[in-house]
């Protein structure tokens, strides 16, 4: 895939994000992980985790992204807006309660349909989260 060229259906994405959303013309959403993961977050502040969403079919309308409740684990889902454009940026948030490793589902929507197959929708990712050291006095 050359730089800045959208990528196709099933090809790679050019980014350093630790998932990747493609939308297909029939507003179809392909969701998968890259060679980038996310690290361990620190309990009781918010994580962006950001990704790009490639729109090879220059659909507007809304991607929603839904998870499943996670015990000790706040997630804060946002609506994005497509603008049809064919790579924009997209993200959502996590904040841990305590430390632990979870395993958050989220699926990704586009126009309110299933949108493709729910097995390429949907992502498992795995979150770990420990206790940020105290600063030196």
């Amino acid at each position: 895939m050359v730089h800045g060229e959208p990528a196709g259906c099933c090809g790679p994405v050019d980014t350093t994000a630790p998932i990747s959303v493609t939308i297909n013309p029939e507003a179809r959403v392909n969701v998968a992980r890259t060679e980038s993961r996310v690290e361990s977050l620190t309990i009781g502040d918010w994580h962006t985790i950001e990704f790009p969403i490639v729109n090879t079919g220059y659909v507007t309308g809304l991607l929603v992204i839904e998870g499943d409740p996670v015990p000790d684990v706040e997630l804060d889902l946002p609506v994005h807006e497509l603008t049809g454009e064919p790579r924009q940026e997209g993200g959502f948030r996590v904040r841990f309660d305590v430390p632990t490793i979870v395993d958050v589902t989220l699926t990704f929507r586009a126009l309110g349909a299933l949108g493709g197959l729910a097995i390429h929708s949907s992502l498992h990712l795995i979150l770990r989260s420990h206790v940020a050291p105290l600063p030196i006095a």
